[in-house]
């Protein structure tokens, strides 16, 4: 653990869309001090951090050795690939290196091979934390289960995620889930549930924060075809393609849903493509808490120039901001429920 006198040494591992927010993020809280960069782009080798951040040189070069970031030994890896590697974050936990991370990971618990026990068996191995965050999940269900606090009881917890996705200009991730493809729902369905095992875990730890255990994790797919081709600029989704998608993920106990996520993605209907069938967004999130009283909130975010709006500081910043937080708590594989209030530092 840092001592409280001086920063709090963090490496950042990776530098895509969500990593560069994650490192303008650090270079600018005067708690955090980078101290190494891992990036699996060979062509970003020896570059400096500051300058793929597109500010001044900081000092720390990019390396795509995950080797030398271990060496460092930092206080804290910010982890976010777009998908986790168990056996790289067995490696860093076990060599005492605490992680936060958005790699579409909660605790491991609806991963394959068993990768729950062996992330809390490395983290128990070094005496370090694995805590697994980013905006939608795991952030938005932390707020939808603080707002519980002022019911009585509570029956069942949904949060929606309904917006279109355009600014996430990230080719792989929305071919991965269908978008440009045929409206196959199975097909699609097979594809999330692969790719989406952190769904199922905040489902299962949202139901467990309100004292139900889920005996079943059910998911539902529904999508939508563009009526006309169209060209985003880093994706084609031709006409008759997948355009949108309308994903809901429920933890079930007895045949009951007590917690849902859904996810409403499109992709250009802000642009005025049309689609079948249209949607209407909520452009941000909605939470829905049926209980006694029954809740609702509805969460968005709005830049103020969205010209220079940077779209990775959303899924960061709850992860750079928990770095502090991660770093004081006890051994273990953790949520955000386990923490303390994660808070933005004010910037007066």
């Amino acid at each position: 653990m840092p001592e409280s006198t001086r920063p709090i040494r963090v490496a950042q591992w990776t530098s895509g869309i969500v990593g560069i927010s994650a490192i303008r993020a650090i270079l600018d809280d005067p708690r955090l001090e980078l101290v190494g960069l891992y990036s699996h782009s060979p062509d970003k080798r020896g570059q400096d951090a500051g300058t793929l951040a597109g500010r001044d040189p900081v000092g720390v070069s990019a390396t795509d050795d995950g080797d030398v970031i271990l060496a460092l030994h930092p206080d804290c890896v910010v982890y976010m690939p777009h998908w986790p590697d168990i056996a790289e974050l067995e490696r860093i936990l076990s060599r005492g290196i605490n992680v936060v991370t958005t790699a579409r990971l909660v605790n491991g618990e609806y991963y394959p091979d068993n990768a729950g026990a062996r992330l809390a068996a490395a983290a128990e191995a070094g005496q370090s934390t694995l805590v697994g965050t980013g905006m939608n999940p795991m952030h938005v269900p932390t707020v939808a289960l603080a707002a519980t606090a002022m019911c009585r009881h509570v029956s069942r917890i949904s949060v929606t995620e309904s917006m279109d996705c355009f600014l996430y200009g990230n080719a792989p991730t929305w071919s991965g889930y269908g978008f440009g493809g045929p409206p196959d729902p199975a097909a699609i369905k097979a594809a999330l549930i692969e790719a989406e095992p952190d769904y199922a875990e905040t489902v299962s730890a949202m139901a467990r924060a309100i004292g139900v255990e889920i005996d079943d994790v059910d998911l539902s797919v529904d999508c939508a075809v563009a009526l006309t081709d169209r060209d985003l600029g880093f994706l084609q989704i031709p006409a008759g393609s997948v355009a949108g998608i309308d994903a809901v993920w429920s933890g079930m106990r007895a045949g009951k849903q007590v917690t849902e996520l859904r996810t409403t993605w499109t992709l250009g209907t802000i642009l005025g493509h049309p689609q079948e069938p249209e949607w209407s967004l909520a452009n941000g999130y909605v939470v829905r808490i049926s209980g006694d009283p029954n809740v609702k909130l509805k969460i968005s975010f709005t830049p103020e120039d969205f010209d220079s709006f940077d779209i990775g500081t959303t899924t960061a910043m709850p992860a750079v901001n928990a770095i502090a937080a991660v770093v004081s708590a006890r051994p273990g594989v953790f949520t955000p429920l386990d923490l303390p209030i994660v808070a933005a530092r004010a910037h007066l």
